[in-house]
């Protein structure tokens, strides 16, 4: 019998939701979270990779980084402030490929406003 094909559906997430995001250590310094953090992959067509709290813990975020989960921190972003950044879309994707119901992308240019925003928004949720 063949695998079953998991998938879920697109959902509208709330504004009073959050979302995580693994920062990487060479993204932060001084305890501080450095600009390039926030960043689309890939660049021209993807969206910032972050994980909807409602169905997954910080703790799970942090531990799907490639690097290992010692070289993370998590960020919560709350949705809804996330959203009143000028041009920034928050859409929840699925990734059926990798078994991630809680895959969520904010699509939208990083310029550095954009980058200096997402920083005051960004609360630490695990640090390093």
């Amino acid at each position: 019998m063949a695998d079953a094909v998991v998938s879920w559906p697109i959902e509208e997430i709330p504004p009073e939701d959050h979302l995580w995001m693994r920062v990487h250590t060479k993204d932060i310094e001084d305890g501080e979270i450095l600009p390039r953090a926030f960043r689309n992959r890939p660049p021209k067509t993807g969206g910032m990779s972050t994980d909807w709290a409602k169905y997954r813990t910080a703790q799970d975020t942090r531990n799907d980084g490639r690097a290992g989960p010692e070289n993370y921190a998590v960020i919560r972003l709350n949705v809804g402030e996330v959203r009143v950044i000028p041009d920034q879309k928050v859409e929840h994707t699925p990734d059926v490929a990798k078994n991630n119901r809680a895959h969520t992308d904010v699509f939208g240019e990083k310029n550095p406003q954009t980058r200096v925003l997402l920083i005051r928004a960004a609360k630490f949720e695990l640090n390093l």
